[in-house]
């Protein structure tokens, strides 16, 4: 599963009501072999289903709203090129507003380890590499963070199955398995997340801080298909469960096989698409 920005209400059914008691307590206790076994084997028919993309691009236009009514837009052109064997790497150019136009950010995805993220400042004309530990951060004033907007990785994480349950219309039972990060320095002690089988993609991610409480919830919606396999959503919505706090984004203009490279995707080359 790559588009992790590289995790419920379905986009067109009813929402999945499962306890927050009931998650909390199944994500603490050290899961089982059966249930660690049969979550690894849920991530990777995920992770099967969604391999062979080769690069995609996106739009995305991001609305953050605050619980004051305080609101902010964004825009940006998201690049992510697929490399199986050393993870995949993402490109994010943002276009508006003004005082965001040009910053850049590239993720590098390494499995099983921190990530390398850069990030081009226009007005310095300079690249900065962060440091794991900047990588809760957030990104572009956003609920997202620059962990989140990375691609997701099969060998990143373990795994553990919680539950099935009916979902969506017509009916299907989804999956709902934790994600434990591997990698130092990550924002979260686990990731809830629900798959719907029909396309082998999330439905809602709910991410837990290190203190095992809940922080943020990200929701997908109306799914479509590309290239006859690969499914995206037309919009994900983050929600910062501790003040309400909502960013949203609107992707278009999903296309594939663009013909991007390795050596589009290098910190020497930031400056070049913040043009």
């Amino acid at each position: 599963m790559k588009i992790k920005l590289p995790l419920t209400l379905l986009a067109t059914g009813m929402p999945l009501a499962i306890s927050t008691a009931v998650l909390a307590q199944t994500v603490t206790s050290a899961p089982s072999a059966e249930t660690a076994k049969r979550g690894t084997e849920i991530a990777n028919m995920v992770n099967d289903n969604d391999s062979g993309f080769v690069d995609y691009k996106t739009t995305g236009n991001m609305t953050i709203k605050r619980p004051g009514g305080a609101t902010a837009d964004r825009s940006f052109q998201m690049y992510t090129l697929e490399s199986p064997n050393t993870g995949d790497k993402r490109l994010v150019v943002f276009e508006t507003p003004r005082d965001l136009a040009g910053f850049v950010s590239l993720t590098y995805n390494n499995p099983g380890a921190p990530d390398d993220q850069w990030i081009f400042l226009p007005a310095l004309n300079r690249v900065k590499r962060l440091a794991s530990r900047d990588k809760t951060g957030s990104f572009g004033g956003s609920e997202f963070s620059y962990e989140d907007i990375a691609t997701w990785e099969l060998s990143s994480y373990t795994y553990a199955f919680i539950k099935d349950q009916p979902c969506g219309e017509p009916a299907t039972t989804c999956h709902t398995i934790a994600n434990f990060p591997k990698y130092q320095y990550s924002g979260y002690s686990k990731l809830v997340e629900t798959i719907d089988p029909r396309i082998w993609q999330p439905r809602k991610i709910v991410y837990f801080d290190k203190a095992g409480r809940e922080l943020k919830r990200l929701d997908f919606y109306d799914y479509k298909q590309y290239q006859g396999k690969y499914w995206r959503p037309d919009r994900i919505v983050m929600t910062n469960l501790r003040d309400n706090s909502v960013s949203e984004i609107k992707w278009s203009s999903y296309a594939f096989k663009t013909g991007l490279k390795e050596s589009d995707l290098t910190d020497s080359r930031m400056a070049f698409w913040s043009r």
